[in-house]
C-alpha cells in the first residue's frame, strides 16, 4: 500500500487464557528448570490498545485513504459497546458453562477461541474487514494490519500478506 492511515482505540476487559501451559509447547525450552505457575489461567483484566491500520495505493477524492471518522464508526459498536467492560470468553472454556449460568448478569463477550492477544487481533482485523466488504470499500481499501496491546510492554499484530 502506498498510504497508510492508523486509529487507535481503548478498552478495558478481563479475560482467561485457559490454554495457558508454561511447561509444554514451543516456549518450554527457553525456561530454565523451575516449573513457574500459568498466571494467565487466572481471570484478570487489561488496559488494551488496538492499533487500526488500513491502506490503499490511492487516495480518495477528499486526497484521504478513508476518513479516521469513518474507521472509528466502522468499529464503535464492537469496541464501545460489546468489548469495553467485559469478560472476554472462549465458549470452548471448561469454566465457561459455570459463567454463563451463575455470572450471566455480567457482561459477557463470548468468542470461538481463546481470547489471547494474538486472537483478538485477528478477529478484530477480520470484524473491519468484512465492514469494509459490506460497505464496498474492499477494491480500494484493505486492512493492513490490527496491533492488539495487552500491556506496555506486550503486543501482538496480525496482518494478512
Amino acid at each position: 500500500m502506498r498510504y497508510e492511515i492508523t486509529k487507535r482505540f481503548k478498552f478495558e476487559a478481563g479475560h482467561r487464557v485457559w490454554k495457558q501451559n508454561l511447561i509444554s509447547g514451543k516456549g518450554a525450552k527457553l525456561m530454565g528448570k523451575e516449573v513457574p505457575p500459568n498466571p494467565c489461567l487466572n481471570i484478570h483484566g487489561h488496559s488494551y490498545k488496538v492499533e487500526v491500520t488500513v491502506g490503499s495505493d490511492k487516495l480518495n477524492e477528499q486526497e484521504m485513504v478513508i476518513d479516521f471518522y469513518h474507521i472509528k464508526a466502522a468499529l464503535k459498536d464492537l469496541i464501545d459497546n460489546q468489548i469495553d467492560h467485559s469478560f472476554i470468553i472462549d465458549r470452548n472454556d471448561p469454566l465457561y458453562p459455570t459463567f454463563k449460568e451463575h455470572f450471566g448478569f455480567l457482561k459477557l463477550f463470548v468468542v470461538d477461541f481463546c481470547p489471547t492477544a494474538e486472537a483478538l487481533a485477528k478477529f478484530i482485523y477480520d470484524f473491519l474487514k468484512g465492514k469494509l466488504e459490506e460497505a464496498e470499500l474492499l477494491d480500494d481499501i484493505k486492512v493492513v494490519s490490527v496491533t492488539v496491546w495487552e500491556t506496555e510492554t506486550g503486543k501482538a499484530v496480525y496482518k494478512e500478506e
